[in-house]
């Protein structure tokens, strides 16, 4: 049944509350643009699902300003500095500042590194490349450490979306939970948003953030070129004892020797919704998975294809964490969005409608600031960032 179409004056619909999308619907609330947010709710059982999927199902992921790109590093900037302030105005507390060890497997790496940190300013300066680490850590196969203070550390994404939308909604957005199945481009140059609840919205402007999904919902309008990848993480559920012993670890990025994982990163204890508190990895393929249609991409996700994974995740774990004690060890599947060059797309696809897609992995602790990229795109219709090129971030190069 067709909930009827919504002419009460919205300026922006944005499409997808991961935490770009939830990024974009408080600063544009902010700057007091009437908008509305869509986005689905995270399943309860993966494999009876038949929805959109999104990567941000989970409690743990590094943050950090230590980078090898200036880009990213002043994303990470940007966004952390808003943390404090999101979860004052919220309520709703996100941010676990422990540090960060950040561990590479090559020296021009070190370098841009060390070369980035330095145009970042105050905060580039508690970036520092030393062989002193927390002795509870081991970094790998690494030429070169570097530690971050905090506010480095790692974040709980569902919370943050949470802190996201109290926000918006404070500012005056409507948040609605539904799934958007078509854009239609109005002779106005307007959009009308269709909803699978029947819902039918009418905008002069749209920000569409749907992660893993984007490029699905966009494809009648303009192509979106992303490889979307699978990925597996592992959670290792521990005791009081051993969080007593891991009490204010850093987070962990490091290279590893292994013949099918390149790299891994840990979020050191942090609890869960189910009242565990856990230790979490998630580890880069030297041989990228691809999903690369809607049906792939819900395959992964309701399957149980991430079990072949446990044993060579939990091995990974207790080699950068020894003689971590767990009992309970669990996989899981994500979905990452990745884009040709490395950077997410905050592009204009067509007149009013502004793509938000492709963090590459770094969703979590940079997403908050992309959309504020995108809300300022879409509201002003043109690129305005004094410190961000545009070039980085265009659909087309």
């Amino acid at each position: 049944m067709s909930a009827g179409t919504d002419h009460g004056g919205v300026e922006l619909v944005v499409i997808g509350l991961g935490p770009m999308g939830a990024g974009a619907l408080r600063h544009a609330a902010a700057r007091g643009l009437r908008c509305v947010g869509i986005g689905s709710v995270e399943p309860a059982v993966f494999a009876e699902h038949s929805g959109p999927f999104a990567s941000h199902y989970d409690s743990g992921r590094v943050t950090r300003h230590v980078d090898a790109t200036f880009e990213w590093a002043e994303l990470a900037r940007r966004a952390i500095a808003d943390y404090p302030l999101l979860e004052q105005r919220s309520g709703v507390g996100f941010h676990r500042p422990v540090g960060v060890v950040y561990a590479v497997a090559d020296e021009d790496e070190a370098s841009a590194i060390e070369a980035v940190a330095d145009r970042l300013g105050p905060v580039g300066k508690g970036i520092v490349r030393t062989v002193d680490v927390d002795p509870r850590l081991s970094p790998g196969s690494a030429i070169a450490v570097f530690v971050e203070p905090a506010p480095a550390g790692h974040v709980d994404p569902r919370r943050m979306i949470r802190a996201q939308l109290a926000t918006a909604t404070a500012d005056g957005a409507r948040v609605l939970a539904d799934e958007v199945v078509r854009l239609e481009q109005l002779a106005g140059r307007g959009w009308r948003v269709h909803t699978s609840a029947g819902r039918v919205l009418d905008t002069g402007r749209v920000v569409v953030a749907g992660g893993p999904h984007t490029d699905e919902l966009l494809a009648p309008i303009g192509p979106v070129e992303v490889a979307v990848r699978p990925e597996v993480v592992v959670t290792a559920v521990v005791d009081v004892a051993e969080q007593r012993r891991l009490a204010g670890m850093p987070s962990l990025l490091a290279p590893v020797d292994h013949p099918r994982f390149a790299d891994v990163y840990l979020v050191p204890p942090t609890d869960y919704p189910d009242g565990t508190v856990r230790i979490k990895l998630g580890a880069t393929r030297h041989q990228l998975l691809r999903a690369d249609d809607a049906a792939a991409r819900r395959t992964w996700m309701r399957s149980d294809e991430h079990l072949a994974d446990l044993a060579d995740l939990r091995e990974l774990t207790e080699a950068v964490v020894p003689g971590l004690v767990s009992h309970t060890w669990q996989t899981h599947p994500c979905l990452i969005t990745d884009t040709p060059s490395g950077f997410p797309y905050v592009d204009h696809l067509a007149h009013g409608l502004v793509v938000a897609t492709g963090c590459n992995g770094y969703a979590a602790k940079s997403g908050d600031a992309v959309g504020a990229l995108a809300a300022a795109l879409a509201i002003d219709g043109s690129w305005r960032d004094p410190v961000l090129g545009a070039g980085s971030f265009r659909l087309r190069p």
